[in-house]
């Protein structure tokens, strides 16, 4: 956030001719200029705990929790930080994990906000955002952590911060706030939102097998829907010849590719293009070249779970892949792209120099949040645990597990001290039951730490390095 903010800084200083000694004068054009150019960036500050409010009728949001899996929208108003608007969408949101809340007893969904879903409008020029429920991450900060970094490495990705999140003035949870990537996002990172956008959802290798494009994708912007560049694009992908570019750099923003890979790679996110469900990333065609943009991190971390993933070879970072992917076999097969993957590996590890104090900062800033929390799924011992580096701890985490009310557990999964107690049923959850977020049989996350996650991932992958 703050990187975002200095860049813009000196872009306008450039354009406007001021000078660190400019007087006062300058120096508050220079804000205004800035405020009028991006004023929901202060929204993201990720020194601070946001507040959302929504209000809604009670009727809408409970239809809203009955037919959760229908994401229908329904109307109602947000203040944000204190700015309101009214007319708004608000409809929960996901796929595998509104599922696992569905079927549960919880109602503790991810939520998405639509500003101009009624009126042409939006929130201090952000037109979409979401607010992610935590599901499976104890820590509650793998995916803010993961965008964190990749902003700081070069890639385009949505803003993100903490938010305490009151529904009709109830507390309902601390969430994360991100920026949706739409129309708002498009604009902040490439200056205009002209060029078909495509989500790429659950089986999108971009393989092309017996003449079948392999993809499926939801196409989230732009005019022309028939898919013709999205095709060429796999096309020229699927065409490069073994250890060759091709003509691969004039449909694909390779370094953008390449740094996704290797987020994932040493980030454990195999939630991905990396990993089995080969999903959650967006394709955005920016002047007839795709760049790649990273989306869903709340498994990252190790957190999707599997045994070997802390020693993925990374000429081949992939986990439970059985079919092609060539975005990733393609391009690292290629030695320029290689060497320059390795680079970015390297400044990764680089950049992560700080990570335990890091964590540290922000588990200390949203600790008693996690705490008040009314809905959290998981147990404060299991986000302590999350959150300090365990000595001798374990450094991979187990396939994911569903944690029952009362049930003891067993070898390997978290202590007995972090599983969550049985529900007294003489005493009545808050707002009638709609605000238990501790349910039966869901997936409330693991006591491994992410520190010890990512130290180790590093330490693998500069043997790996040093090898080459």
């Amino acid at each position: 956030m703050k990187k975002i903010l200095i860049i813009i800084l000196i872009m306008v200083m450039a354009f406007t001719g001021c000078s660190v000694s400019d007087d006062t004068a300058e120096t508050k054009l220079v804000t205004e200029t800035v405020s009028e150019l991006n004023d929901y960036l202060t929204f993201f500050s990720d020194d601070e705990i946001h507040e959302i409010h929504i209000d809604i009728s009670d009727e809408d949001f409970t239809d809203i929790l009955n037919n959760a899996l229908d994401e229908e929208y329904h109307e109602a108003t947000i203040t944000l930080d204190g700015v309101t608007l009214s007319s708004v969408g608000f409809r929960t949101k996901g796929n595998s994990t509104l599922r696992q809340v569905a079927e549960s007893d919880s109602e503790r969904y991810s939520f998405k906000i639509k500003a101009n879903e009624y009126e042409d409008q939006d929130l201090l020029g952000l037109d979409e955002f979401v607010l992610n429920n935590m599901f499976s991450d104890a820590s509650y900060l793998r995916e803010h952590l993961s965008y964190e970094a990749m902003s700081e490495n070069g890639l385009n990705v949505p803003l993100s911060s903490f938010a305490n999140v009151y529904v009709n003035d109830e507390l309902y949870g601390l969430y994360l706030l991100v920026e949706s990537v739409d129309d708002s996002f498009l604009d902040r990172n490439f200056g205009d939102n002209e060029g078909n956008l495509y989500r790429a959802d659950q089986g999108t290798s971009l393989a092309i097998t017996d003449g079948e494009y392999i993809e499926n994708v939801s196409q989230k912007n732009g005019d022309d829907d028939s898919k013709t560049d999205l095709y060429e694009f796999m096309d020229i992908l699927n065409a490069m010849p073994e250890g060759e570019k091709g003509d691969i750099e004039s449909v694909l923003d390779v370094e953008s590719a390449l740094r996704y890979i290797a987020t994932n790679t040493l980030l454990e996110n195999y939630d991905s293009l990396n990993g089995q469900h080969q999903q959650n990333y967006y394709l955005y065609n920016d002047n007839n070249v795709f760049v790649v943009i990273p989306w869903d991190y709340n498994m990252s971390f190790g957190g999707f779970g599997g045994a070997g993933q802390s020693t993925v070879d990374i000429d081949n970072p992939i986990s439970g892949i059985t079919e092609s992917s060539p975005l990733i076999e393609n391009l690292l097969s290629v030695d320029e792209y290689r060497e320059l993957y390795y680079n970015i590996l390297e400044d990764y590890m680089d950049y992560f120099t700080d990570f335990e104090d890091e964590v540290t900062e922000l588990a200390d800033m949203i600790r008693e949040s996690v705490d008040n929390d009314p809905t959290k799924f998981t147990t404060m011992a299991l986000f302590e645990s999350n959150v300090v580096f365990q000595e001798g701890g374990a450094v991979e985490v187990a396939v994911m597990q569903d944690m029952k009310r009362g049930t003891p557990p067993e070898e390997g999964k978290p202590n007995e001290e972090a599983a969550i107690p049985p529900r007294d049923q003489n005493t009545q959850p808050p707002n009638g039951g709609r605000m238990n977020g501790k349910a039966d049989n869901i997936q409330i996350g693991n006591d491994v730490s992410i520190i010890n996650v990512l130290l180790a991932r590093i330490e693998n992958i500069k043997l790996q390095l040093s090898e080459k």
